[in-house]
């Protein structure tokens, strides 16, 4: 079976000046005629790759043979791979990708027509200044009708997404996304956002709480959309080399299951892929969530933050990834990262 070795020969065969970056290359986009050297990202253990400049979603190592090649003959792919390899990198590739071709671009237009109501999240304590920083507004027709919508820009300034909340309080769905949300960086790329030099980054479930962390001078937030940290959000980590990640989901804790922990945990184990123990945090609210934590509960969790230590940490993810595996909630393989908390 093709290994990384193979993957880095092949590339290198046809002309691709890999740069090492741990886990994956990156090259330029030699397929379209590019010379940006970071344009590409190319994962090591399958060939998984993206065009960072094209800004496609990440897509199979055959499919970049067959566009460097500018052919799907069969007989021409067999020179650089046997029929095993082709399927194998073809099905590996797909987990990590629904479509190659090109993300959907939104015209900038469009925020032209989300009204200026800011109600909803003033009543939420965060203050006009904060909230118009980050472009949104309501939504009065559309796929997005009756939510407050924010505009999820890509690392060019483009808009490739939206994420909106319901005002309603009616609809099934509490936040309706628009777009690949798998490939978003939120709210990194806002444009003009007021951003701090830091050299850590706090990483939160929703826009809410992205948006009341800014308002308590938290400028250094990432959005995962969800439970679930994303292969690309990773990359970007990996990229900005910070030096502590704070895994900050929501604390359930009012709950029998708590859903945020649970999640937090798993996304820790499998962050360990990429980094060390050292820079991995897991520091949820100390209540459901930011929106619901006062001034004083804002202090303690500060104080939390600074304060907690490795080896608490790694006793917290220990013990708790044990209890999920009892239950089967927690699978083999990230079971066997607990090994590197243990030494």
């Amino acid at each position: 079976m093709i290994n990384p070795d193979s993957i880095r020969s092949i590339l290198e065969d046809l002309g691709y000046k890999l740069r090492d970056k741990g886990p994956y290359w990156q090259c330029a986009a030699l397929y379209r005629g590019g010379d940006n050297e970071t344009a590409l990202q190319i994962y090591k253990d399958s060939g998984t790759w993206k065009d960072y400049v094209k800004d496609t979603a990440f897509q199979p190592f055959k499919q970049l043979l067959v566009l460097t090649l500018n052919t799907n003959d069969p007989k021409q792919l067999s020179k650089y791979l046997n029929q095993d390899d082709i399927r194998f990198l073809s099905e590996k590739g797909k987990t990590a990708v629904k479509k190659s071709e090109l993300e959907k671009i939104y015209p900038e237009e469009w925020l032209s027509e989300l009204l200026p109501h800011y109600q909803f999240y003033q009543d939420r304590g965060i203050n006009l200044a904060t909230i118009k920083m980050f472009k949104g507004g309501y939504a009065t027709k559309g796929a997005m009708y009756q939510r407050y919508t924010f505009p999820i820009y890509n690392r060019y300034g483009q808009i490739h997404g939206f994420s909106g909340r319901d005002m309603t309080g009616k609809k099934t769905a509490k936040w309706k996304h628009m777009g690949r949300k798998a490939n978003w960086i939120y709210p990194y790329f806002v444009p003009n956002l007021e951003k701090t030099d830091s050299n850590f980054i706090i990483i939160v479930e929703s826009i809410g709480d992205c948006l009341n962390l800014f308002q308590n001078g938290y400028r250094n937030v990432v959005v995962s959309f969800g439970l679930d940290i994303s292969p690309a959000l990773s990359c970007w980590i990996i990229e900005m080399g910070f030096e502590k990640i704070f895994i900050s989901f929501n604390n359930d804790s009012d709950k029998s299951n708590n859903r945020g922990l649970d999640a937090a945990i798993k996304n820790y184990l499998k962050l360990l892929n990429y980094f060390s123990p050292d820079l991995l945090r897991i520091c949820l609210p100390n209540q459901n969530d930011f929106g619901d934590m006062s001034d004083e509960d804002f202090l303690r969790w500060k104080d939390k933050l600074e304060k907690i230590s490795n080896s608490d940490q790694s006793e917290l993810v220990v013990s708790k990834a044990r209890k999920l595996n009892k239950q089967n909630k927690i699978s083999k393989n990230l079971m066997k990262k607990i090994s590197l908390l243990e030494k």
